[in-house]
């Protein structure tokens, strides 16, 4: 049984569909705007839905992807351990908190 297979590789698979890759300064612009709180977020939506390259609309889909899984790790915690956090905050100081939580 032969199978010939092609040698396709990136730059390959690119070239035949027109797209041209991000460059490194490109990247580095992406990575330093997903580091800056809400704008990160806005950004996100508009690279997942009218980015142009595959690649990057790749990256902001994963980073949504990411960011909503932790955000509602965070509301689980919240949700079953919020108590004993805020118990132990108070217990740090506590005429901070005290107003949260009356006993």
């Amino acid at each position: 049984m032969s199978e010939s297979y092609e040698n396709v590789t990136l730059e390959t698979t690119l070239i035949e569909s027109g797209e041209k890759p991000v460059s490194i300064g490109g990247w580095v612009g992406t990575i330093l705007l997903s580091c800056v709180p809400a704008v990160n977020i806005i950004l996100w939506l508009i690279w997942a839905f009218a980015a142009k390259r595959r690649s990057r609309r790749n990256y902001a889909i994963a980073c949504l992807i990411l960011t909503g899984a932790l955000l509602l790790i965070a509301l689980l915690a919240v949700s079953f351990f919020g108590t004993a956090m805020l118990n132990w905050a108070r217990g740090l100081n506590p005429t901070l908190f005290s107003v949260l939580i009356t006993e």
